[in-house]
């Protein structure tokens, strides 16, 4: 891609819609011609590859001539400059380079297609006319009518009592009619005069004049309107307003009205050149109607790139903590605890990378009013690693890391530096049906802590100064075993694949150590795999264990396709696990027993279109499942689908995070237009619903209406209902508020019934 267009922003483009009272997207394609002649050396999807230097191409079924004419019949076309003409009769005079149509009369042009039963045509010019004419735009699957076109240059097209729609010809579906249509491909915009919109035959908006564009290029303007309606915010309504400053930045600036709350004031810039692209959001509420105070909500998102440095801002802020529950739109956003503030530059080279971080956060507020707990702040972090993946044939991997970790409340968290270093080297060796890697680290911790006479919990339960260095050897091996077999008469081939993970950590004291960022790691398939039971630096598990996994595999022999996927695994502990992590008295991820829980997952699809998946962990201790994570989806083709979800977590130190769920999500279709939309996310512990969400989509051919409600527990532990209203015009936008990503979030494996156009390219125009 060259540099030219690297600098235009490359996010989906902003559409304006229909001013004053229609606010619709009208979205084709349209490539102008550049003069001067370029040879092709290969496909181009650029249209510069034809120009008014091209060569001109007439035939017909009989052909005369004379001194200034040429008279074409039966079956004529002209092709020159990117331009097609056609009709039953051609007469072209070379003194007047005119071109004149008798019968069927077609010209295309730009990705349009005009037809009519005559034409009268310049072809050095591009200019002409044509009356009682049908036309289409294959960019977009636009199509309509018009009672006269003028052809004023290969960029402009002049429309006299027109009519536009995506719908099939005759449909009466939506359109739009307008008394007089100019297209400028040059501008990328339609102007329009004495306007209306019909949706079944009825007008149900107009405007005296309406500028819309007529190509993917952004244009400034109003952008579609989105409304919705919400327990907590009222009627909901924002009317965006964007400003395409340059190719490479733009401004949208979009008043939000809610009932409940008042006037959010959103202002958002996007920037992007060479090295730099960034995304910059403020909004802006002067009066909450029911806080009586001013709120505001302020985000950064930044990256930059330049000879090597990377650099990455994430940058989020809120006036209060209650601002993402008040104000978003969804369950995700609401179950939101800490906003983060992070700053990251890096550098990479072909070895080796360093990278220096600083990240803080800003915790929102609980079911209680009450701040979460705020993590530790990294101000800043260091990191300096390498890695070679083959030194005769050996893997050596470096990473050094300096963190300061700093926390606001001085007198119950410990603060200070921390220095980690983990030097790995690994010899791998593979066959067909076997792997084998030993594996040898050195790691490293040391503490200097500051501050430690303002702790109120006592100054004896840190070392100012402390230090370890501890070595790990591991061993990862591995077969594939293999036998003919079938599955449901399939042929298939059944694999067999024990996997055996050994490691040995020594012991090390590191109880007088703080705990900044790490925590026990959830037992996994993957965590069987890894050397420590710890996420983080803080802390090394003492380690002289083997993990044991057995997996086996069912293929499809012609095409590969897994069929069916099952594992069981479990870890062996030769030692006592002594190593701990202290949370309020307690002894985290200790342990004398002689085994882990055992793990289990199946992935099967039991035919075609139903899949089965799970996973379960049963403590050996407890003599009980403790998870549980089970589903299953029937999905006999797009937009059909229906799912049963079953979801169970069991904390006998912690009550408020057990888990006991089921979750149903269906799209389905009462008739062949009308489709069904259902989540229904129930808990069986609190004998409540978390989540549901009810609507219907009725889909024709050219347009869409989605109807949707849903109804969700936020982060203060209320309840939030919103109202999705959505009418999509195909091809040109649509009205409401778009609940597509909520839908898509609710139901695995949704898949919207009407298909917005795809962007097509020079070679979809060819005729």
């Amino acid at each position: 891609m060259s540099t030219r267009f690297k600098k235009h922003l490359v996010t989906q483009p902003r559409l304006s819609a229909i001013t004053l009272a229609c606010l619709l997207a009208c979205t084709t394609i349209a490539h102008g011609a550049e003069s001067g002649l370029r040879a092709a050396t290969s496909l181009d999807g650029s249209s510069d590859v034809v120009n008014e230097d091209s060569a001109s191409f007439i035939s017909a079924k009989h052909m005369e001539s004379t001194d200034d004419q040429i008279l074409l019949r039966g079956d004529a076309e002209v092709r020159r400059a990117g331009t097609v003409i056609r009709g039953d009769n051609i007469t072209y005079t070379q003194s007047t380079d005119e071109v004149d149509v008798e019968g069927n009369a077609v010209v295309i042009r730009q990705g349009a297609k005009f037809s009519g039963p005559k034409l009268s045509y310049k072809i050095e010019t591009q200019t002409g006319e044509m009356h009682n004419v049908n036309y289409h735009y294959a960019a977009r699957g636009l199509q309509g009518t018009t009672e006269y076109a003028r052809f004023e240059s290969d960029v402009n097209t002049q429309l006299k009592n027109a009519t536009i729609s995506t719908c099939k010809p005759g449909s009466k579906a939506w359109w739009i009619e307008a008394d007089s249509l100019e297209i400028d491909y040059d501008s990328q915009m339609a102007t329009a005069e004495d306007f209306s919109l019909h949706v079944a035959g009825v007008p149900i908006m107009g405007a005296p004049w309406a500028m819309f564009p007529v190509g993917q290029e952004r244009q400034s303007g109003l952008l579609t309107p989105t409304f919705g309606m919400s327990s907590t915010r009222g009627l909901d309504v924002a009317v965006p307003i964007y400003w395409n400053i340059a190719p490479n930045y733009d401004y949208t600036f979009t008043p939000r009205l809610m009932t409940k709350r008042g006037v959010i004031l959103g202002n958002e810039l996007r920037y992007m050149n060479e090295y730099f692209k960034g995304e910059f959001t403020y909004d802006y509420l002067p009066e909450d109607h029911e806080t009586k105070q001013s709120r505001y909500a302020a985000q950064v998102k930044a990256q930059g790139h330049w000879n090597g440095f990377n650099l990455n801002v994430d940058y989020n802020k809120v006036s209060d903590g209650d601002y993402v529950s008040d104000f978003s739109t969804n369950i995700y956003e609401t179950s939101e605890d800490i906003l983060d503030q992070n700053y990251a530059l890096s550098y990479a080279g072909d070895f080796w990378r360093t990278s220096l971080k600083v990240n803080r956060n800003q915790p929102l507020l609980d079911d209680n009013g009450d701040p979460y707990t705020k993590p530790y702040e990294k101000v800043p972090q260091w990191t300096l690693g390498t890695y070679f993946a083959d030194v005769y044939g050996f893997e050596i991997s470096n990473l050094l890391e300096f963190t300061r970790f700093t926390h606001p409340n001085e007198k119950e968290k410990v603060q200070g530096d921390r220095f980690y270093m983990n030097h790995a080297i690994a010899y791998p060796m593979r066959g067909a049906a076997w792997f084998i890697t030993p594996k040898a680290q050195l790691t490293g911790v040391a503490y200097d802590l500051t501050k430690l006479s303002k702790l109120s919990n006592g100054l004896n339960k840190y070392d100012k100064h402390s230090s370890f260095v501890v070595p790990t050897f591991s061993l990862d091996t591995g077969l594939v075993f293999e036998r003919d077999t079938s599955w449901f008469g399939t042929d298939a081939t059944q694999t067999l694949e024990p996997r055996v993970f050994y490691t040995y950590t020594p012991y090390r004291d590191q109880s007088r150590m703080p705990t900044f960022d790490s925590s026990l790691a959830d037992l996994s398939f993957a965590g069987l795999f890894t050397e420590n039971i710890f996420t983080g630096h803080d802390r090394i598990s003492e380690s002289n264990q083997v993990s044991l996994v057995l997996t086996s595999r069912y293929l499809d022999r012609k095409t590969g396709y897994e069929w069916l996927r099952a594992s069981v695994g479990q870890r062996f502990y030769f030692d006592d696990q002594t190593v701990a992590l202290k949370n309020d008295g307690k002894n985290i991820g200790t342990t004398d027993g002689s085994r882990s829980d055992y793990l289990a997952s199946i992935g099967a699809r039991l035919t075609k279109d139903v899949s089965l998946n799970a996973t379960a962990q049963y403590s050996t201790t407890q003599d009980r499942f403790t998870r549980i994570n089970a589903g299953i989806r029937w999905q006999p083709k797009p937009s059909s689908v229906v799912g049963l979800y079953y979801r169970y977590n069991y904390e006998p130190d912690s009550p408020d995070d057990h888990i006991k769920q089921i979750d149903l999500a269906a799209q389905w279709p009462l008739t062949n237009k009308l489709y069904g939309l259902v989540r229904f996310n129930y808990s069986l512990y609190e004998r409540e619903p978390i989540e549901a969400l009810a609507g219907v989509e009725y889909v024709e051919d050219c347009w869409a209406l989605r109807l949707v409600a849903q109804r969700y527990i936020t982060g203060d532990d209320r309840y939030d209902t919103s109202f999705y209203i959505q009418l999509e015009l195909t091809g040109l936008g649509s009205i409401g508020t778009n609940p597509l990503s909520e839908l898509r979030r609710n139901i695995p494996g949704y898949h919207a019934a009407s298909a917005a156009p795809v962007q097509t390219g020079l070679y979809d125009y060819y005729e």
